[in-house]
C-alpha cells in the first residue's frame, strides 16, 4: 500500500531582498505579487521511498541541499522552477560576482528551516494514497513556450504531471514539469512572483481545490517564451499559465491510478569539461564591442534589442572567467562536480541534472530510456557556473556559449552519466 505526504511552505522574501534573474539590475524587490513556494511530496511504499522537493527560486545551491540531505536523511531531489523574480539561493555567476551580488544571508536563514520544515511535515502526515503520471501537450502551437536561440526551432511540448490521490479520490497532490524560462516577467518588474508557474497554480486551486501544486523545471536551457509571447507582463503570464492548466486538468482526467507502485533512486557526480578562455586583453576587447554593439542598438526591435543584450551578457561573463583563469589557472566552483539523478515511479523514469541544459539532450534521455514514460528535471540539486549547451550551439556562438565554462562535451557527458543510471 502507497503511503504519501505533500507539504508546502510560503519562502516568499521580505520586502527589499534582492531579486535574481538578470545582470545589471539591481533588484532589491518591493513587495509581494504572489507567493512562491516550496513543496515536498514523499512517497513510501512499504520498502523503498523518496522525497521531492521544489522550489519557487532560481536556483537552489548545492551546499544547501547537501547540508539538508546530512541533517534528515533518506533519497530527497530538490528541483527549482527557475523564477527570474525571486531571490537569490545559489553562487551568481562570474559577471553579477564582479559586481558584488550574492544570496541574502538573512534571506537563507529564514528559507532553510522552511524547507526543512516541509520535508518532515511530508515525511509525518501521510495517508494512503493512489499514484498515476501523465503525458499531456502543449506548446507553440497555443502560444505557450518554444525555442528562443531558433524561430520554431527544438521544442519539448510534453506536460509532464505526477497526480496524488487519496482513497476518496480526491486530488492531494500535483507535480508538474515542463520545459520553459519563466521570464513573462522582465528585469523592470520589482515584485515577487512565481511566473506562469504561479498561475498554473491558480487555476488548479480551482479545478482542484484540495490539492497541493508543485513546479519543476525541465530542459529550459534554449527554451522560452521570445518569439511566441504577445507581453511581457503578468496579463501573459496569467494567459500561459491557465493554458497550461488546462492541459494538465484534462491529462490528469484520462490518468489510470494505482495504490501500490516501485520506488528507486540511483545518484551519480560526474566531472564536466571545462573550455579555456581567451587571453583577458582580447576578452577585454570583445567584452566593450558587445557592450557597445548593445547600446547602440535600436529599441524598436524588441526581440533583436533582448538577443543583443544576452549577447552582451555572454561576452561579459567570457572576460570575468578570463580573469579567473589568468589568476588561478582553473575554473573551480562549489557547485561542482555535477549531480545526476534517476527516480524511477512504477512505469515513470525521472531524471535530473543541476543547472541549465538545452533541450535537445531533454529529448535525447527520453529517447533512450527504457520506461513508458520519462520527465527530465534540470536545476536540479544545485546550479552549475553556466550552460550546458549542444556542439552545434559553439559555432553560433551568443549568451548560453560565451555565459559558460563548459565545453559543447558537456551536455553529452551528462546524458551519458543517465544512461548508465538507466
Amino acid at each position: 500500500m502507497l503511503k504519501a505526504g505533500i507539504a508546502l511552505a510560503d519562502i516568499s522574501p521580505e520586502k527589499g531582498v534582492q531579486m535574481a534573474g538578470y545582470p545589471h539590475c539591481p533588484r532589491p524587490n518591493e513587495g509581494i505579487h504572489d507567493p512562491l513556494y516550496c513543496g515536498a511530496l514523499y512517497l513510501d511504499n512499504g520498502r523503498d521511498s523518496i522525497t521531492m522537493v521544489t522550489l519557487d527560486l532560481l536556483y537552489f545551491g548545492k551546499k544547501y541541499c547537501r547540508q539538508l540531505r546530512e541533517k534528515l536523511g533518506g533519497n530527497i531531489t530538490f528541483t527549482t522552477s527557475h523564477t527570474h523574480s525571486g531571490p537569490w539561493s545559489s553562487t551568481p555567476l562570474a559577471s553579477e560576482l564582479a559586481e558584488g551580488l550574492h544570496d541574502d544571508p538573512s534571506y537563507i536563514a529564514q528559507l532553510l528551516p522552511k524547507v526543512e520544515a516541509a520535508i518532515v511535515e511530508a515525511r509525518s502526515n501521510t495517508f494512503e494514497a493512489k499514484f498515476a503520471t501523465g503525458v499531456g501537450h502543449c506548446g507553440k502551437e497555443q502560444g505557450v513556450g518554444g525555442n528562443r536561440r531558433v524561430k520554431n526551432g527544438v521544442q519539448d511540448d510534453s506536460v509532464n504531471v505526477i497526480c496524488i490521490k487519496d482513497m476518496n479520490d480526491t486530488v492531494r497532490g500535483i507535480l508538474f514539469n515542463y520545459a520553459l524560462h519563466p521570464t513573462y516577467l522582465h528585469a523592470e518588474n520589482l515584485l515577487v512572483t512565481a511566473d506562469y508557474p504561479g498561475y498554473v497554480r491558480r487555476y488548479l486551486s480551482f479545478a482542484y481545490p484540495e490539492a497541493k501544486f508543485m513546479f519543476a523545471q525541465g530542459t529550459s536551457g534554449n527554451q522560452s517564451s521570445r518569439y511566441h509571447r504577445v507581453g511581457q507582463n503578468f496579463e501573459e503570464a496569467a494567459r500561459v499559465g491557465s493554458t497550461l492548466g488546462v492541459e494538465i486538468f484534462h491529462t490528469i482526467e484520462k490518468m489510470e491510478f494505482k495504490n501500490d507502485i516501485e520506488i528507486g533512486f540511483k545518484s551519480a557526480e560526474i566531472d564536466l569539461p571545462t573550455r579555456s578562455y581567451p587571453p583577458v586583453e582580447v576578452a577585454r576587447r570583445e567584452m566593450e564591442e558587445a557592450r557597445k554593439a548593445f547600446r547602440e542598438m535600436p529599441d524598436d526591435d524588441y526581440i533583436a534589442k533582448r538577443n543583443c543584450e544576452l549577447a552582451m551578457f555572454g561576452k561579459e561573463n567570457e572576460f570575468y572567467y578570463a580573469e579567473i583563469a589568468a589568476e588561478g589557472g582553473a575554473i573551480t566552483d562549489e557547485e561542482l562536480p555535477c549531480e545526476v539523478c534517476l527516480v524511477t515511479l512504477d512505469d515513470t523514469n525521472i531524471c535530473t541534472t543541476q543547472g541549465e541544459i538545452f533541450v535537445e539532450f531533454g529529448l535525447e534521455l527520453k529517447a533512450a530510456s527504457p520506461a513508458k514514460k520519462t520527465f527530465v528535471f534540470e536545476v536540479t540539486n544545485g546550479s552549475l557556473p553556466g550552460y550546458m549547451f549542444t556542439p552545434d550551439a559553439v559555432n553560433d556562438g551568443g549568451y548560453e556559449v560565451g555565459t559558460s565554462v563548459f565545453t559543447g562535451e558537456a551536455g553529452g557527458a551528462v546524458v551519458d552519466a543517465v544512461k548508465k543510471l538507466f
